[in-house]
């Protein structure tokens, strides 16, 4: 009884994490990748194959895989997050006009996910799959 409720448990976190994912494509300031990262992990406990479809996507499945099994990001891919963020959060500071306290709030936390990002070994998603392919027809 109890796996069953955890299975449900794990499928709800998947697909909520897929709602966030999908308002991510249209939002600045909402993260599409790190969202379907969390579904992958719920769906792998609960629906493993609904976790292999999202990997298979063809545009987000190699950036989810690199960061699952090497904890790296592709230079494209972290350049166009990077762009994202501070559009994002200048677009979020033109519009709001905040105080000057949660305007430096805001810089701070947007230079905090930079370094971050910008801090993580870098992967070409292109070379690896040229290697993959290799390996394949080595076999």
């Amino acid at each position: 009884m109890n796996e069953i409720i955890l299975k449900y448990f794990y499928s709800c976190i998947g697909f909520i994490a897929i709602a966030l994912g999908v308002i991510g494509l249209f939002l600045p300031l909402m993260p599409t990748t790190c969202f379907l990262i969390v579904a992958v992990w719920a769906f792998s406990k609960s629906n493993p194959e609904t976790a292999k479809r999202i990997l298979q996507h063809p545009q987000f499945g190699p950036t989810i895989t690199t960061w699952m099994k090497h904890k790296s990001i592709d230079r494209k891919v972290k350049c166009k997050i990077s762009m994202s963020i501070v559009i994002g959060f200048s677009i979020t500071l033109l519009i709001t006009t905040p105080s000057l306290m949660l305007s430096a709030f805001l810089i701070s936390g947007m230079l905090i996910l930079l370094f971050y990002i910008n801090s993580r070994p870098e992967r070409n998603i292109k070379k690896d799959k040229e290697c993959l392919n290799c390996l394949e027809l080595a076999n």
